[in-house]
C-alpha cells in the first residue's frame, strides 16, 4: 500500500486518501499489515501537507499495530522504521528536538545491523545529516551523508534500482550544499554535477509518469543549487534561467519540492534586487506571497519581508518599509530563538548520553547478580579449596610417579633409537654383504670354472705342447682378473666401515711420479703414452700415503681401460689457495650424463667393458670416493660420451 501511495503523492497528492481508503476497504480480511498501512498512508499524507499533529496521530496508530509484531519479518522491520523515523521527522519539524533525537536512537540500533543497512541505514544517516545541517553543523552533516552514499553504493543487491537512484542523487545535492555551506565552491560544484549525471541516466520509477515527475523535481532542486553558485560567481543571468526552471517544476502545490521553489522564488527576487530590477522583484515577490499564504515556510517568509523592506527602500517608500522591516525583526527574533534550542541539540552527545544510559542500566542488573554471584562465589570457593587440597595431594604423589615413569620412559626410548640404528645399520650391512655375494657369485663363478676346465684339458689330455701353453697362458689371465675382483672386495669390505687413514707428511708430486711410472707398464701394452704434469717444487701434505696412490692407481687404471689403443692420458697437479687438485684426463669413450650421478655408487650397476675387452667390477671408482672423502675432500668427473672424460680430486692442505 505505501509504494502505491508514494506515487500518488508525486503525480496526484489530492488524491492520495481517497486511494488508499478504497485500497483498505475493498479488502475483506483486514490483516494487522493493511491495518498498519492505511494508518502510514494518512500520515504521510498530513506530513506532506503540513498538519504535523494529525500525521503524530495516525503514526502512533501504525506504531502501536507494528510494536506487537516480529521484527525478525524484513516487512515488519521496515514498517517499524517508516512508522519510527515519520515520527521522529515530524517532532524535528516542530521544534521538539529531543523527542527527534530519541526516535532517531531508537532505530539506530536496527538500522546499524548488516541485513538492514541497506534499506534501513541509508536513510537514517541522511535524516540525521539533515539535522546536523538544520544546525548548521556542515562537517557533521557531510560526513553523515557520505556514510549513506557508501553504504548505498554497496547495496546493488538489497536495493532495487529505481530507489538506489532517488536516494543516491539526494545524497549527492545534500553533500553539496554542506560544501558550499562551507564555502567551498568548487567541491560543491562536483557533486552538484555528480547528481545531475544520476538524474539523467538513471530511472527513478519503473511508472513513467511517477518516473517523469520525480526526475524533473529532483533536476530542479540542483540547478537552483547550481544557480546559487552562479550568483556568488557574478553570473546572473545563468542563475537566473536556473531559478526560474526550478520555479516552473516545482511551484505547483502537490509537487514535494514546493518549498524548494519558494527558496528559488526568493532566492530570484534578490537577483533582480541585485540587478535593480525592482518591477521584476515586485513581480516575483508577489507571486511567491501567494504560495506562502498556501504553503507555510518560516524561513522564505522572513526572507520575503526582508526583500520586501529593501524594495520600498528602493523605491521610496518609507512608511511601507518601516512596516515590513518591524514585522522581519519580530520574525527573526523567533526563528533565531529557533535555531538557538535546535543548536543547543547535539546528535552526537544525545547518541553518547543514550549509550551511557544504557550502559548504566545494564550496570545495575550487572550488581544485583554480583551480588548472587559472591554467595555462589563463597561456596564455590569452599569447595574448590577443599578440591585443591585433594588434588595438590594426590598431584605430588602421581608426579612422583611420573618423574620415575620419565626416566624409565627416557631409558628405553634411548634403548630404543639404539636399536633401531642397530638395525638399520645391521639392514644396510646385510644388503652390502647380500650384493657383494652376487658380485662373487657372478664374476667369479665363470672365470674359475673356465679355468678349472683348462687346467682339466692340460692334465688329462695328450695335447701339443704349444696349445698347452696357451690354455695355461688363459688360466693365469684368469685368475689375475679374480684377483683383481678379490682385491676390490677386500678393499670395498674395509672401506664398508669408517676407513682409519694413516697419514703423514708425504710429497704429492713423488706419489703422483711413481703411480704414473707404474701404470705406464700397464699401459704399454696398448700402446698408450702416460704425461705427468708436476709441480714446480716438492709439496709435502698430510695424507695416507699407500690409500693416496691406490686411488690415483684406480683413476689411472680406469683412463687406460676405457681409452682407445695409441692414445695419450694426462696427469697433472694444480696447486690453488688452501687445496691440491688432482686431474686425470684421458680421450676415450667418456661417460653418458644418465651414468655421471652413479659411478661413484658402492657397488653400483654402471660396469663397462673396456676397449680392449677388460672386465669392469664396477668398485673402483666408489673405493676412491671413499678414500677421497675420508681424507676431507672431493671427486667429480666431466665428461662427454666419446670425448673423453676428466676426473677431478681435490684435497686440503
Amino acid at each position: 500500500m505505501l509504494a502505491l501511495t508514494d506515487r500518488m503523492s508525486v503525480i496526484d497528492r489530492p488524491k492520495m486518501l481517497h486511494y488508499a481508503d478504497s485500497m483498505y476497504y475493498a479488502q475483506k480480511n483486514k490483516s494487522h499489515f493493511l491495518e498498519a498501512g492505511h494508518f502510514m498512508a494518512y500520515s504521510n499524507y498530513y506530513d506532506l501537507t503540513n498538519v504535523p499533529k494529525k500525521s503524530l496521530l495516525y503514526t502512533d496508530s501504525a506504531i502501536a499495530i507494528i510494536d506487537k509484531e516480529n521484527l525478525s519479518d524484513s516487512s515488519w522491520a521496515r514498517y517499524y522504521f517508516a512508522a519510527h523515523i515519520k515520527k521522529a521527522n515530524v517532532f524535528f519539524k516542530t521544534g521538539d528536538y529531543p523527542q527527534a533525537i530519541e526516535g532517531y536512537l531508537k532505530i539506530k540500533e536496527l538500522a546499524d545491523k548488516p541485513d538492514n543497512k541497506c534499506g534501513i541505514g541509508v536513510k537514517l544517516y541522511n535524516n540525521i545529516g539533515l539535522i546536523l545541517f538544520r544546525q548548521q553543523k556542515y562537517e557533521g552533516a557531510k560526513n553523515y551523508f557520505k556514510q549513506a552514499l557508501g553504504i548505498l553504493d554497496s547495496c546493488s543487491v538489497n536495493l532495487n534500482i529505481a530507489n538506489k537512484v532517488a536516494v543516491k542523487q539526494e545524497l549527492l545535492d545534500n553533500i553539496g550544499e554542506s560544501f558550499i555551506n562551507q564555502g567551498n565552491i568548487d567541491s560543491a560544484l562536483v557533486y552538484y554535477r555528480r547528481a545531475l549525471y544520476i538524474i539523467e541516466s538513471g530511472k527513478f520509477s519503473p511508472d513513467p509518469l511517477q518516473d517523469k515527475i520525480s526526475r524533473s523535481v529532483s533536476r530542479g532542486v540542483v540547478l537552483s543549487n547550481i544557480a546559487q553558485i552562479f550568483v556568488k560567481e557574478n553570473k546572473l543571468d545563468s542563475a537566473e534561467i536556473f531559478f526560474r526552471e526550478n520555479i516552473a517544476i516545482n511551484a505547483i502545490s502537490y509537487k514535494n519540492e514546493i518549498k524548494n521553489a519558494q527558496q528559488s522564488q526568493l532566492y530570484l527576487a534578490d537577483l533582480y534586487n541585485k540587478k535593480k530590477e525592482y518591477p521584476k522583484m515586485k513581480a516575483v515577490l508577489a507571486d511567491l506571497r501567494k504560495g506562502l499564504d498556501t504553503i507555510q515556510n518560516s524561513e522564505v517568509e522572513l526572507g520575503w519581508r526582508k526583500l520586501m523592506a529593501e524594495y520600498d527602500n528602493n523605491n521610496n517608500l518609507p512608511r511601507e518599509e518601516l512596516i515590513y522591516y518591524k514585522s522581519y525583526v519580530s520574525l527573526k527574533d523567533s526563528i533565531d530563538r529557533l535555531k538557538l534550542a535546535i543548536n543547543q541539540s547535539d546528535f552526537n552527545k544525545e547518541l553518547e548520553a543514550k549509550r551511557q544510559q544504557i550502559n548504566y542500566v545494564v550496570l545495575q542488573k550487572d550488581n544485583q547478580l554480583s551480588h548472587l554471584y559472591l554467595w555462589i562465589t563463597i561456596v564455590i570457593s569452599i569447595m574448590a579449596v577443599t578440591i585443591v587440597a585433594l588434588i595438590y595431594y594426590y598431584y605430588r604423589k602421581g608426579k612422583r610417579n611420573i618423574r620415575t615413569l620419565t626416566l624409565l620412559n627416557r631409558e628405553v626410548g634411548e634403548q630404543k633409537e639404539k636399536i633401531e640404528f642397530a638395525m638399520v645399520e645391521l639392514e644396510k650391512s646385510n644388503k652390502d654383504k647380500a650384493r657383494i655375494l652376487r658380485v662373487v657369485a657372478h664374476d667369479l663363478r665363470d672365470p674359475i670354472g673356465g679355468a678349472a676346465t683348462l687346467v682339466n684339458t692340460v692334465i688329462n689330455e695328450d695335447l701339443p705342447e704349444d696349445y698347452e701353453k696357451q690354455n695355461l697362458n688363459l688360466v693365469e689371465k684368469t685368475l689375475i682378473n679374480s684377483l683383481g675382483l678379490i682385491n676390490s672386495l677386500v678393499e670395498f669390505d674395509l672401506a664398508g666401515e669408517r676407513i682409519q687413514l694413516d697419514k703423514e707428511w708425504t710429497d704429492i708430486n713423488e706419489i703422483l711420479k711413481h703411480c704414473a711410472a707404474l701404470m705406464q707398464l700397464i699401459a704399454e701394452k696398448k700402446g698408450q703414452r702416460l704425461h705427468f704434469t708436476a709441480l714446480q717444487k716438492p709439496l709435502p701434505i698430510l695424507i695416507d700415503k699407500e690409500r693416496t696412490a691406490r686411488m690415483v692407481n684406480n683413476l689411472i687404471g680406469n683412463a687406460i681401460k676405457f681409452s682407445k689403443a695409441g692414445q695419450a692420458i694426462y696427469i697433472e697437479l694444480e696447486l690453488r689457495v688452501k687445496t691440491i687438485l688432482i686431474s686425470v684426463k684421458d680421450n676415450g669413450i667418456g661417460i653418458p650424463p644418465e651414468m655421471q650421478d652413479e659411478i661413484f655408487n658402492t657397488l653400483g650397476g654402471t660396469r663397462r667393458v673396456g676397449t680392449a675387452g677388460e672386465k669392469s667390477f664396477g668398485l673402483g671408482l666408489s673405493i676412491c670416493r671413499q678414500i677421497v672423502e675420508a681424507h676431507g675432500g672431493k671427486i667429480w668427473v666431466q665428461s662427454e660420451p666419446e670425448k673423453g672424460a676428466v676426473f677431478f680430486v681435490e684435497l686440503p692442505l
